[in-house]
């Protein structure tokens, strides 16, 4: 899996004194960005044939608060026709906690098209050898 260091803002934190359940998504985008960035290309976002997320969901275990040292560790338990599987954690790095687990699906797309396309083999590779690293 991948680590990748995220900062907690003092505007993430809520009145309750812990990280707001809605700002764990940024930090997944984050994580994902990352990943896919050395999967592919500091621009692959650019490109006519990319992913996109098309499912998320989230287990919420521990409560994050503002002084936590936290990352996000992000890998592809998966890899369809179309489509990638991918796990994420956000693990407190002091204690090594999982505070907040994620399942996603991000599927193959053309901008051009606007529809869904297969998983290149390339990408294929490039996740296997990165899995690998």
């Amino acid at each position: 899996m991948l680590t990748t260091p995220v900062q907690i803002r003092f505007s993430d934190v809520d009145s309750f004194g812990h990280v707001n359940n809605s700002v764990y998504w940024s930090y997944f985008d984050v994580g994902r960005m990352d990943y896919l960035h050395r999967l592919f290309s500091d621009d692959f976002e650019l490109h006519d044939e990319t992913v996109i997320l098309v499912h998320a969901e989230a287990d919420y275990k521990v409560q994050t608060r503002l002084k936590d040292a936290i990352s996000v560790r992000t890998g592809v338990v998966g890899v369809g026709e179309r489509s990638v599987k991918m796990r994420q954690e956000i693990v407190n790095t002091n204690t090594g906690a999982v505070h907040v687990s994620s399942y996603s699906v991000l599927s193959g797309f053309s901008k051009v098209t606007q529809k869904s396309i297969p998983i290149k083999p390339e990408w294929k590779n490039s996740i296997e050898q990165l899995e690998r690293a």
